[in-house]
């Protein structure tokens, strides 16, 4: 909720208008504050999934992201991945990936690789 709020429900991502004014306005005018929405088709949806995971100390489970998303970690982003574990700013380890310490420093700049 607010302006700039993202969210993501069946399939669509929807983001709020980013100007307080512009959300305000239409919300007091009883209309939506969506400024964007976009259909993300299912490999758009698992890299989003993955990237998201990603952001959480935890990483991701490969088998549980597969079995979630019908798409392999690798499938999707596998050179990229590779060439993070081998810069040392992802760990793939006993069938998890995530971040390193040196990875959460610079971790916003890996993403578009991975949603591109």
């Amino acid at each position: 909720m607010g302006p700039g709020a993202a969210r993501y429900v069946d399939g669509w991502r929807e983001t709020n208008h980013r100007s307080t004014t512009t959300y305000l306005k239409r919300v007091l005018a009883g209309q939506s504050p969506v400024a964007e929405r976009e259909r993300l088709s299912p490999a758009d949806a698992a890299r989003e999934r993955l990237v998201f995971g990603l952001r959480m100390l935890e990483g991701v489970e490969r088998s549980s992201f597969a079995a979630a998303t019908g798409f392999s970690v690798d499938e999707l982003v596998g050179d990229a991945l590779q060439r993070f574990v081998e810069q040392g700013l992802l760990q793939d380890q006993d069938g998890r990936i995530r971040l390193t310490g040196a990875g959460l420093l610079v971790s916003d700049a890996l993403w578009p690789e991975f949603l591109g």
